[in-house]
């Protein structure tokens, strides 16, 4: 069973690279949830920092690239970046750490995707997650072997600063349960309720999977992963410090009907 639902989430992930001014200021992962390749990420990986400004992801300068395991790399345009709740009494309004990309240039054949069909989480639900996180290496460390001088050197470097780990590693996929989750409910005039529900999934993923799917077990995406949840701990004489736990805060999908970003659904 597993053999087949990994096989089915592993295409439809792409790895996601940032630029400004050709300078990579991100990267992450993303997932198509539609055949014609939307893709759903987090709005840090587009941006590069939390919280987000509206000018971080407007500037013409900025370019987005998506690479999905064996397709050309493709640069894509951002449709919804990271919806906003205003909450009376806030100081400031609650980001939502959620994007979705279009490509620029329409593919010529339906890519892999994950079927996205707005349902709740539920509190003890079995969950994988997947992304081109950190832990991953190239086969036989191969990046950093390659002495530079070497024919050819400059364009895999190139190459790999454009997501092609996406055809040399693939996503890793991890399985985890959610052991806490927690529902956000906003009203607002003139667009209806929006609910969103943030997750900690009881399982460790890593720098660079951020903007993976959180999937169910019939294959179908019920959020998007967003950090590592972090813990405090006694460093002696300098105090406490804060450090990664072994846990993973993922966001769910209701914002997307919300924001009006169509989702997909199984054939």
């Amino acid at each position: 069973m597993l053999e087949e639902l990994y096989s089915r989430i592993s295409p439809a992930c792409c790895s996601i690279t940032v630029f400004l001014d050709d300078e990579k200021i991100s990267e992450g992962t993303g997932y198509a949830y539609t055949p014609e390749g939307q893709v759903l990420t987090a709005a840090h990986v587009v941006t590069g920092r939390f919280p987000i400004r509206r000018s971080d992801y407007r500037t013409p300068d900025l370019k987005i690239f998506c690479k999905f395991p064996g397709v050309p790399v493709a640069e894509y345009a951002v449709v919804m970046c990271c919806p906003e709740i205003q909450v009376s009494g806030f100081t400031s309004n609650v980001q939502l750490d959620m994007a979705v990309l279009h490509p620029k240039v329409p593919f010529s054949h339906n890519v892999h995707w994950i079927p996205v069909p707005l349902e709740t989480p539920r509190l003890g639900q079995c969950v994988f997650m997947a992304g081109y996180s950190e832990e991953l290496r190239l086969p036989f460390d191969v990046d950093r072997l390659l002495s530079p001088t070497t024919e050819g050197a400059d364009a895999f470097r190139a190459a790999m600063d454009k997501g092609f780990q996406a055809d040399m590693t693939g996503p890793l996929i991890k399985q985890g349960y959610i052991g806490n989750i927690r529902r956000i409910v906003a009203t607002t005039e003139g667009r209806g309720t929006l609910e969103c529900d943030v997750m900690y999934i009881d399982n460790a993923m890593h720098t660079g999977a951020s903007g993976g799917p959180l999937i169910n077990e019939r294959g179908e995406a019920i959020g998007v992963l967003s950090q590592r949840a972090v813990t405090t701990v006694d460093v002696g004489k300098e105090g406490n410090t804060r450090v990664p736990s072994g846990c993973t805060v993922a966001i769910s999908l209701m914002p997307l009907r919300f924001a009006g970003a169509g989702a997909g659904t199984a054939a």
